[in-house]
C-alpha cells in the first residue's frame, strides 16, 4: 500500500469515528430534562401530604383547655404518638372559649397543617368552622367528644370515651356503695359540654333504678375546676348531710375530697382516671374514678389521621376507649 492510499483510509476511519460518537451522545443537560424530576415536581405534587423540608405530616391539636392532669395527659400522648410516626405535631389551647378555637382552625389551614384534630368547646357552634377545614382539603378529627352531625361536616372521625357509659358506670358504682339509698349531689363541666351532658344522661339512666337515692341539692357547674369544686363543696357540707357527691371529672372530685377531708366517710367519685384522682384515692379523699383513657384518644386520633394521610383507610370512623372502675383495691395497676 503506497502512503497516499494509507493516508486517506486513516482520514476516513477518523471520520467514521467522529460520526458514531456524535449520534450516540446527549447534551449534557438532557437527564434533568427527560428523567430526573424538577425541583417541586414529581415528588412534591405526588399527593402525599408531607412538606418538602422532610417529609413529615403537619398536624395540629387545639384542646379545650390545658387546666386539669386529663388534659395534660392528653397533650403528652398525642406528642409521644406524633414523634413515633415521625408527624410535626402543633398544639394549641382554646381556653374554654370556642371562637378563640374557630380562630385556630382557620389560622391552621391558611398554614397549610394537613390535619386538624380538636376538642370542640361547643359541639353547634364549631361545627361549620370544621366543615369548611374539611372542604379545603384538610383531615379533620375530634377527639374526647364530637361535633354534632359531625360526620355531615365532613370530620373523618371521632376518638373519645363513651361517656353515657362512663356516667353510668360511676353512678352504679355509687349507687352500689349505697346500697341503693341515701343523699347525693352532682358537680357538672360547664352547661353545654357535650361530654359533660352524656355524663349526666348516664347518671340520669341509673337513677332511674333507685328512688331511695335523691339529690339533696342541684347539680352545680364548677366548669371542670378543682377550686370552684372546693368552694362549692365546702359551703354544701355546712347546709346538707351528704352521702355521696358524684362528680364529672377528677379534678371537681379532687376538689370535693379536699373540703370533704380525707377519710370522711362520704363516697367521692370522678371520672378520668388522671395521676391526682389516683393520688386523691390512695390517701383517702376520694373513692374512685372511672378511667376513659385520655391520652389512647389523642393518641388514636394521631394515628387515624396518619394512616389517613398515608392514604390508608380506617377500620372504623368511630374510635372508643374503654371505661374502668379504679378504687383503693386496684388503683395501683393503673399508675
Amino acid at each position: 500500500m503506497n502512503k497516499k492510499k494509507f493516508l486517506a483510509m486513516l482520514l476516513a476511519c477518523v471520520m467514521m469515528l467522529a460520526v458514531a460518537t456524535g449520534c450516540g451522545s446527549k447534551p449534557a443537560d438532557s437527564d434533568a430534562g427527560s428523567d430526573a424530576p424538577a425541583a417541586g415536581g414529581n415528588d412534591a405534587g405526588s399527593g402525599t401530604g408531607s412538606d418538602a423540608a422532610g417529609g413529615a405530616y403537619k398536624i395540629a391539636l387545639i384542646q379545650q383547655h390545658q387546666t386539669n392532669a386529663f388534659q395534660i395527659a392528653v397533650t403528652e400522648a398525642a406528642e409521644a404518638k406524633a414523634a413515633e410516626l415521625g408527624a410535626e405535631l402543633k398544639i394549641l389551647s382554646a381556653d374554654q372559649d370556642a371562637a378563640t378555637q374557630i380562630s385556630q382552625i382557620e389560622q391552621c389551614v391558611s398554614e397549610g397543617y394537613q390535619a386538624i384534630l380538636f376538642e370542640p368547646v361547643d359541639p353547634d357552634g364549631l361545627r361549620d368552622a370544621a366543615k369548611n377545614a374539611a372542604d379545603a382539603g384538610v383531615v379533620v378529627i375530634n377527639i374526647i367528644s364530637a361535633c354534632t352531625d359531625w360526620e355531615s361536616a365532613g370530620i373523618a372521625a371521632v376518638s373519645y370515651g363513651n361517656n353515657v357509659k362512663a356516667g353510668e358506670t360511676e353512678m352504679q358504682h355509687v349507687a352500689d356503695l349505697l346500697e341503693g339509698k341515701g343523699n347525693i349531689a352532682i358537680l357538672t363541666g360547664p352547661s353545654a359540654d357535650a361530654g359533660g351532658l352524656q355524663r349526666m344522661e348516664g347518671y340520669e339512666n341509673v337513677l332511674a333504678n333507685y328512688p331511695d337515692i335523691v339529690q339533696a341539692v342541684s347539680p352545680a357547674d364548677c366548669a371542670w375546676d378543682t377550686a370552684k369544686a372546693q368552694a362549692t363543696v365546702e359551703s354544701w357540707l355546712s347546709a346538707y348531710d351528704l352521702d355521696a357527691i358524684v362528680c364529672e371529672n377528677d379534678g371537681m372530685a379532687v376538689g370535693a375530697g379536699n373540703a370533704a377531708g380525707a377519710n370522711s366517710g362520704i363516697i367521692i367519685s370522678g371520672v378520668d382516671g388522671t395521676p391526682d384522682g389516683f393520688e386523691a384515692i390512695k390517701d383517702g379523699r376520694i373513692t374512685g374514678t372511672v378511667s376513659q383513657n385520655g391520652g389512647a384518644m389523642a393518641a388514636n386520633g394521631i394515628e387515624a389521621a396518619v394512616t389517613l394521610l398515608s392514604g390508608g383507610t380506617l377500620e372504623t370512623n368511630v374510635l372508643v376507649t374503654d371505661n374502668t372502675w379504679i378504687d383503693a383495691s386496684n388503683v395501683a395497676d393503673y399508675e
